[in-house]
Order: structure tokens, then sequence, then C-alpha cells
């Protein structure tokens, strides 16, 4: 059977590509205050280690539910070895899904919920499934000009793309919640009490030079028009080299993410 698109990629960059992405989702964890013996929900787990970071916080004697849209990715997830016996995984979207009302404690996500049809709905769905007082806690991009990490191979590259690909990336699913306002609207008519949006920006990489070009080129604003447009790749990823070089370090490049860490409460 065929593994999807999307999955085989993230296979193919796992690793570096959850050393660029771990800070970020370890700040929203933070944020929600996670104590042992919780119930968590990680919508939008795909194939990362977000699961397994939770199961940390939440001990043995808590949970952590991993919810993906693509079976590709829960079969992989429930593949591997190392899962602990309190991290299980369902396949589901979060605006449908059938959650048992006032089941998790949390609902955490990591770059997983902007890519609902109806945010509002799922959000209410979300609310459903946490108890009275439970928490949510989660982390998107803000726009693409405040981040350099997207910002920076797609300008490296945009001589090499053509223009309306490049202009139409900034409204892309990936930076639906890249406005505060929106984020406290959706999170507002979905019921969700004591709303808090802060802003972070963090310089992460991927590890060398290779990786980091590697992540850039597969995932991300350039990632997503070249695995559309593979013929565009050769002469993208040459110029993306180039400007990636530019500040490489002792521990490989480094470039800013700015992202929004959000928390809210269930009445």
């Amino acid at each position: 059977m065929k593994t999807h698109s999307r999955v085989r990629t993230w296979l193919e960059i796992r690793e570096p590509l959850e050393r660029q992405l771990e800070p970020l989702g370890r700040a929203a964890m933070e944020a929600i205050g996670l104590s042992e013996g919780h119930r968590v929900l990680d919508v939008g787990c795909g194939v990362g280690g977000t699961p397994l970071a939770l199961s940390r916080r939440v001990g043995p004697r808590g949970q952590v539910i991993g919810l993906d849209v693509l079976p590709d990715a829960i079969d992989v997830l429930r593949g591997n070895d190392g899962n602990p016996e309190n991290v299980s995984f369902i396949c589901g979207d979060a605006q449908t899904y059938g959650f048992a009302a006032g089941s998790f404690d949390a609902v955490f996500s990591r770059f997983g919920v902007m890519f609902f049809d109806d945010a509002t709905e799922a959000f209410r769905n979300l609310l459903k499934a946490l108890r009275p007082g439970g928490r949510l806690g989660f982390v998107s991009w803000r726009d693409l000009s405040d981040n350099e990490l997207d910002e920076l191979p797609l300008r490296a590259a945009s001589p090499h793309l053509p223009p309306g690909l490049v202009n139409s990336t900034a409204a892309s699913a990936w930076f639906s919640f890249s406005k505060a306002e929106t984020i406290r609207r959706v999170l507002d008519g979905a019921g969700f009490s004591d709303v808090e949006i802060t802003s972070r920006d963090e310089g992460i990489g991927s590890g060398s030079l290779q990786d980091m070009v590697a992540v850039c080129s597969r995932v991300g604003a350039l990632g997503a028009i070249l695995r559309d447009h593979p013929h565009l790749t050769r002469k993208a990823v040459r110029a993306l080299e180039d400007a990636l070089r530019e500040r490489d370090g002792p521990n490989g490049p480094e470039l800013m993410a700015a992202v929004w860490i959000v928390t809210a409460k269930a009445p």
C-alpha cells in the first residue's frame, strides 16, 4: 500500500524536523501546566514526538491520546516499539470526532489546528471533550512576513518560482491562525474562556546545513510549493542552500520562528 505523500515526507526528514519544531511545541506544553495523572488529547500529532513528550509530563498515571486525520500517520505511530503504555492513537477529524464529553483534562496541538474546514465548530467539539476547567494549549504560526523560518527560504528560491505561487503562499492554511484577532474570535465563538495569546520568537535549526536545506525545502512555505511542482526543485534548492550557507554556524543554520502560544479554559 502506498504511503500518503505528506507522511512519507515527514518520515524522510523526521529527526531534523523534530529538532526544529520541538522547542516551539515545548513552549505550548509548559503554558498549559500539565500535571501528573492528566489525560491529554494531542490534536494533529502527525508522526512527531509530541505524544511521547506529553506522556513524560503526565507520568504513568496519566494518559495521552494522539489524534490525526491521516491513517498512515497513525499506523506509523502505532508501530513504534517505544510507545509507553499510557500513549495510544486514534484516526479522525477533530472537528467531527465523537469524543466522550468531559473526557480530557487538556487538549494540546503543535501546528495541528490551522486546517479545519470550520475552525469554530472544531474548537466547539474540542471544548465538549474537555472537563470543566480543562485547559487548551496550542502553537500556531504568525504571519509569513514575521517568520524568517519560512520567509527566507521562499525569498531565496523566488527567482526560480512563478510569482503567483509565491504570492499565494501567505494566504495558505498554514497561516490561517496568523492573526491574534482571528484566534480570539474563533475561541470566543466556540465558548472558551480566559483566552491568552502570547507572541514568541525563537531561533531554531535542524542540525547541519544539509539537514536544514532538507527540511526547509520539504515542509513549510517553500516545501508546499515544491511538493506540488517538483520540476522547480533543483534550482530552488540550490538557491536555498546558498542562502542558508551564509547563516551556517557551529550548530548549523538557525532562523527565527515567529509563533503564537495560545491557552484557554473550558468554563
